[in-house]
């Protein structure tokens, strides 16, 4: 059952079913609407304590966003990230002629087919992720994916600066280059085939 708190700020809750939630070890997620507008949840709060103090945080940077701010917010977040990644690198002036060739292939090649027609809002961590995980399916070379990888992080950074993304969405992402070479004698482990080899051992025992 969630909490509410003063009209406007959120609620915070357990997704546990345990009978005394106070008590229980799991933790607490949150449920609110950001400066844009858009409804969001966390979790990992410790104690009621700490949700509460992470839901008054964002209710004061709500009040505190003057509403031609958070219109424009908006209009970023409900944007698609392939005409967002466009107006992006027109605003690049600093970037060589050869500089704005190279993101174009790397976006039509590599991030186009997979994210262009999602909202730049809707990015997060997950997103992010699988995206990694679908360049490694598609056997992408390790290079490729790194340059994907960083041309993704400033075209997102860049709408999360801007208020378009409420949260990072690279907190805790593990960039392709810490994936070790493939060898000629040894395969090359990524994280798709970590899982499967982990969930192959676990059913084996």
């Amino acid at each position: 059952m969630a909490t509410p708190l003063v009209r406007g700020m959120g609620s915070f809750f357990k997704n546990c079913r345990c009978t005394r939630q106070n008590r229980c070890p799991h933790p607490y997620a949150l449920r609110y609407r950001d400066a844009s507008g858009r409804q969001r949840e966390e979790t990992g709060y410790t104690t009621q304590q700490d949700a509460m103090d992470r839901l008054t945080s964002v209710y004061h940077e709500k009040r505190h966003t003057p509403e031609r701010q958070a219109a424009a917010q908006r209009e970023i977040g409900r944007q698609r990230f392939g005409p967002y990644a466009a107006s992006w690198l027109t605003r690049q002036r600093h970037y060589t002629p050869g500089s704005v060739r190279t993101v174009n292939q790397v976006l039509k090649s590599q991030i186009f087919p997979v994210l262009e027609s999602r909202r730049v809002n809707t990015f997060t961590t997950t997103v992010v992720e699988d995206f990694i995980m679908s360049m490694e399916e598609r056997t992408v070379g390790l290079a490729a994916q790194q340059n994907a990888f960083d041309t993704l992080k400033k075209i997102l950074l860049d709408a999360h600066r801007r208020g378009g993304i409420s949260t990072d969405p690279f907190v805790g992402v593990i960039s392709p280059e810490y994936i070790p070479l493939a060898r000629s004698a040894s395969p090359h482990w990524t994280r798709s085939t970590l899982s499967r080899s982990t969930a192959a051992t676990n059913c084996a025992s």
